[in-house]
């Protein structure tokens, strides 16, 4: 198409040919690249600094204990003084959210992508106002293409609609000529820059930064955020752990392995306050990488759009499946009832590339809190040594501790399996120690049970669901967190992470028995002889398997 040659300075992959654009490679295939490149980076980067090892020294221990000596006692909807701040003196606690009442916060639930899908749907349609979005994977399948279609007509209708992806988690070529597309139509896109040059906002450049960090290409936007009219009395919001890809919302069930489990809250109220302002952080802090470098690519853009308007704006021809196109339009059509409940509730946003912890410091007073039951969903689990040290310590208060994780034969990047796997020993034995002892002797039995999800039931002969991609904690049926945080390196200390931390019995009792009666049910528990054979594998290949992954442990 000669219109787009016209304007190849701008154009992704501006060598090939639009009309022929890629199907989206299978996002499994897309993240465990992406995994292993980002481990890469990061161990390259971590070499002037010792390697990368497993996080049971003496000193991770102590550093464990200090922790949790500090979370207990202590609850998540706490003054900022409970909380450790970040090291860097001009960010301290700012990043934390203040606790909402009630009054300023009513959650619904979202359980699974079909009904997340609808709801979403339907806020894009009746906004009025604005629309922020921010996902870390927005791929051009059916589904996404069908948002973006939304969005052009929003931005068309005069409403102020922004989008934030992650510059390196979405290579397809018919996903970047999407992301083309939505900026030619005027809603901008960070996190894309055309012909691949978000790189350029990507490389950490020393004394041109306030905050300079060389591991800053390993540190990745993994927030999800679906905020509409943002200030206004409609105002509502979706968290949680999904992306925008039709996996996610559960489009294809003919296809398995792309068929996932996931949750989302609708969440309303003042509190939308703190979700906005954790949208703009980022937005902003994009806009000062630019600054810092010039505004080339923003520059280049208005360039773009200057040249487009006179020209015309080039149609971008897409691949698709119109069954899947047919599923989409069902599933948009779908009428969700959204039940409210009011709840105590805070937000938080963890930024490592500020030296934040929020989210891993709420899990750990969750754990502390717990007295009767912790139910732990979560997609990529590697507990490090505080995340273990929190679990053991609440099963010696006579805590059942249920862990659902992905199996080897689920989970996208099945390294992450053989990782956690090798802490499921350690974490069982405390089930053999005096305090499980005395807690049985005493009638109310505690400990760990760990299951892993297998997509299936007992007695299915095949699974009809794909990977867990669900991050969520159920403590003593009255408080929940749902949110993009894994319970593992990566989402602790490297990637930027959100979570919704909300205080009421009837929403806690609703996820909680979608988890027992649901999850588990589709799941097998693992016995402490099966785990045992997980840290100490019999086969060389197991063993040089479990090896290989520890050294990419903290970068993963």
């Amino acid at each position: 198409m000669s219109s787009v040659a016209s304007v190849s300075p701008n154009v992704p992959g501006a060598s090939c040919d639009p009309s022929r654009p890629s199907r989206p490679a299978p996002s499994a295939r897309r993240l465990r690249a992406a995994r292993c490149l980002l481990a890469a980076l990061g161990l390259l980067a971590g070499l002037g600094v010792g390697c990368a090892s497993r996080s049971r020294g003496r000193e991770a221990q102590l550093s464990a204990a200090a922790m949790l000596a500090k979370a207990r006692g202590t609850t998540v909807f706490g003054p900022a003084a409970e909380f450790t701040g970040s090291s860097l003196p001009d960010v301290g606690t700012s990043g934390l959210f203040p606790a909402r009442t009630a009054a300023e916060c009513q959650v619904s639930m979202l359980t699974g992508g079909e009904d997340s899908f609808a709801v979403r749907m339907d806020l894009l349609k009746s906004a009025t106002h604005s629309i922020r979005i921010q996902a870390l994977i927005y791929t051009a399948d059916e589904s996404g293409l069908r948002v973006a279609e939304i969005l052009k007509q929003k931005k068309q209708q005069g409403l102020d609609v922004r989008v934030i992806v992650d510059g390196l988690s979405n290579p397809s070529l018919q996903t970047q000529w999407m992301y083309f597309d939505l900026k030619q139509h005027g809603v901008e896109v960070e996190g894309y820059e055309a012909i691949g040059l978000q790189w350029l906002n990507e490389v950490p450049v020393p004394l041109q930064s306030p905050h300079y960090d060389p591991l800053l290409p390993n540190k990745r936007y993994h927030e999800k955020l679906w905020i509409t009219d943002a200030g206004t009395p409609q105002a509502q919001a979706v968290t949680g752990g999904l992306n925008i890809a039709n996996e996610y919302f559960r489009v294809d069930p003919a296809n398995v392995p792309r068929y996932w489990r996931d949750q989302d809250v609708l969440v309303r109220g003042r509190v939308l306050d703190d979700l906005t302002t954790s949208f703009e952080r980022n937005w902003q802090h994009f806009k000062s990488i630019k600054r810092e470098r010039g505004n080339l690519t923003d520059a280049a853009w208005e360039s773009t759009r200057a040249l487009l308007a006179r020209t015309g704006k080039p149609q971008i021809p897409y691949t698709t499946r119109a069954d899947l196109t047919a599923t989409v339009a069902r599933l948009e059509a779908r009428a969700v009832p959204r039940q409210f409940e009011p709840a105590r509730c805070r937000f938080f946003q963890s930024r490592p590339r500020l030296r934040e912890s929020y989210i891993q410091q709420a899990y750990l007073k969750l754990l502390a809190s717990a007295r009767r039951e912790v139910l732990l969903a979560n997609a990529y689990f590697v507990p490090t040594a505080v995340t273990a040290m929190a679990i053991k310590e609440a099963a010696h208060r006579c805590v059942r501790v249920v862990i659902l994780a992905n199996s080897a034969e689920t989970n996208d990047t099945p390294g992450i399996t053989v990782l956690g796997r090798s802490y499921y020993a350690d974490l069982l034995s405390v089930n053999e120690s005096a305090e499980a002892r005395a807690c049985q002797r005493a009638g109310t039995p505690g400990g760990v049970e760990i299951w892993e999800w297998m997509g299936k039931r007992q007695h299915d002969p095949k699974p009809s669901q794909g990977l867990l991609h669900a991050k969520f904690v159920v403590v003593d049926r009255v408080l929940s967190l749902v949110g993009s945080h894994n319970l593992d390196p990566r989402s602790e200390r490297l990637n930027s992470e959100s979570a919704l931390v909300y205080e009421n019995a009837a929403l806690a009792e609703t996820l909680a028995r979608t988890f027992l009666e649901q999850d588990l049910a589709s799941s097998r528990r693992i016995s402490a002889a099966e785990a045992a054979t997980f840290e100490k594998p019999d086969k060389a290949y197991q063993r040089f398997k479990k090896d290989l992954a520890g050294m990419f442990e903290e970068h993963l």
